[in-house]
């Protein structure tokens, strides 16, 4: 009887120290049961696209035409300038020491020894010369730059279609008095604003920055009769200016009297 009692405390106290151990194991398990917290995966917010700063819309150009010549006579060193084309006239002359930096050219001439020019027209007649080549006609110059001096002998000889000294473009180094040569022989003057060459000069030298500066009818405004021979280097731009106007002159272009 005593040793099945003594079996009985000994199986209770195995149970109870059994079952504690249980519980005390479990209960850890339970605690790692529990759901741990975990963080939501946070979508990274996007980065803002910066808005462009417009570009301010420049203030128009100024236009630079219909200035007032307010020169001296000792100031006439320098041509009337407007819009960086240098204007030269009756009304806006140039004194003998205007002396343009030229260069001497290797057009064709006739009836002169050589032909100075101011680089950029010197250039600009070159590539005329050389289309009108390939469209069959060969040029020269018969008069490129005339300093004041000449002029004035010049115009001593001829005062109807000759500008007086100080009045000429032909001081400036930018213009050329045309011809062509056909079958040998040289045609100038009026003959030559009504030959084919001509025709096709007056029709193609906005292409390459050049004007028919005295056109017909225009004298009123120009102070020039009707030269078709002689034309003048303005650049590109202007010279298609230049034949836009009513009147296909300088002076009006330029907005200048």
């Amino acid at each position: 009887m005593r040793f099945s009692s003594v079996l009985t405390a000994f199986l209770l106290a195995f149970f109870l120290v059994t079952s504690g151990t249980l519980i005390c194991t479990a209960a850890p398990a339970a605690a790692d049961a529990t759901p741990a917290e975990t963080s939501e995966s946070s979508t990274p917010t996007p980065t803002p696209t910066p808005t462009p700063t417009p570009t301010p819309t420049p203030p128009p150009t100024p236009d630079c035409r219909a200035v007032t010549d307010t020169r001296t006579w000792s100031a006439t060193k320098t041509p009337f300038v407007v819009c960086s084309i240098a204007v030269i006239s009756k009304k806006h002359r140039v004194n003998a020491a205007y002396k343009p930096r030229l260069v001497t050219t290797k057009l064709a001439t006739s009836g002169i020894s050589k032909a100075r020019l101011q680089g950029s027209a010197a250039s600009a007649f070159k590539r005329l010369f050389a289309a009108a080549k390939k469209a069959g006609y060969k040029l020269a110059v018969r008069s490129a730059y005339r300093s004041f001096a000449s002029q004035k002998a010049s115009y001593r000889r001829n005062k109807v279609t000759t500008a007086p000294a100080g009045a000429s473009e032909h001081q400036s180094g930018l213009a050329a008095d045309l011809a062509v040569i056909r079958k040998g022989r040289v045609v100038y003057g009026y003959a030559f604003g009504r030959s084919s060459a001509g025709k096709w000069v007056n029709k193609h030298a906005a292409e390459f920055g050049l004007i028919l500066r005295y056109p017909n009818k225009q004298n009123k405004v120009t102070g020039i009769p009707y030269e078709p021979w002689h034309f003048r280097y303005v650049g590109v731009s202007v010279a298609t200016g230049v034949r836009a106007t009513p009147t296909k002159t300088l002076e009006r272009y330029l907005k200048v009297s």
